[in-house]
């Protein structure tokens, strides 16, 4: 009557059961990563200028490092009071296999700024600004990630 009433399962059943389980347990975890991934796309943004004054050949570089689950646009402005003109643009590609490659991607960019480009400022006070945007992941598109510099640019 008080006999066991569980039957215990071959042994290659319970080896294949517990691979299943294995199994599903990477996947649970390389969801949740993958999540995160998607909703944390940017993870740093850097705008390096050699120089506060801006002139003609002055350099400005950006760097960037993104989850890699998806497509990041980095826009490099210069802004000076209701002006402002796009210096260079850069999109840095998602993985592959964007959904399970958790390896980070990183991209940097050098600009150097031309006269021509600085002749439609005034010289004075202006911002540099670098915009680094994500895509729409999960139903959501996550804020872009912003860096401001100001310089000054002068005319030689």
């Amino acid at each position: 009557m008080f006999d066991s009433l569980s039957e215990r399962d071959a042994r290659g059943v319970a080896l294949l059961k517990r691979a299943a389980l294995v199994f599903v347990a990477c996947c649970a975890a390389t969801a949740l990563l993958s999540g995160y991934r998607a909703w944390v796309q940017v993870r740093g943004l850097e705008l390096r200028v050699d120089d506060a004054a801006l002139r003609g050949g002055s350099v400005v570089r950006t760097s960037v490092v993104c989850s890699g689950r998806t497509t990041v646009d980095v826009r490099l402005e210069l802004i000076q009071g209701g002006r402002a003109e796009t210096l260079a643009l850069q999109r840095v590609p998602g993985n592959e296999w964007a959904a399970i490659d958790p390896r980070p991607r990183a991209a940097s960019q050098a600009f150097a700024v031309s006269p021509e480009t600085l002749a439609r400022f005034q010289a004075g006070a202006a911002l540099l600004r670098a915009t680094a945007t994500g895509r729409p992941q999960l139903t959501r598109l996550p804020p872009p990630t912003v860096r401001e510099t100001p310089v000054e640019i002068r005319r030689e």
